[in-house]
């Protein structure tokens, strides 16, 4: 499992991101995903267990279903 230390210098990295075009959409969305990683590191560092935000963002990806294919029944 990925640490604290990990997600703070991600954060970090994005907010340096975000400083080299500060009025774009991209800064905020950055700035965003910097907030996001700090909530990470703080659940980490609070009790260790998964973090409220992980779930959420896993929980943002849509799901695929596989469909499956008919076969075709022998009429014989």
């Amino acid at each position: 499992m990925v640490g604290a230390p990990y997600y703070r210098s991600e954060a970090e990295r994005c907010r340096k991101r975000a400083a080299d075009d500060p009025a774009s959409e991209a800064a905020r969305r950055w700035l965003q995903l910097a907030a996001e990683y700090d909530q990470l590191a703080d659940a980490l560092e609070l009790d260790g267990t998964e973090p409220c935000a992980q779930q959420r963002l896993m929980q943002q990806q849509p799901m695929q279903q596989q469909q499956s294919k008919a076969e075709p029944q022998d009429d014989t």
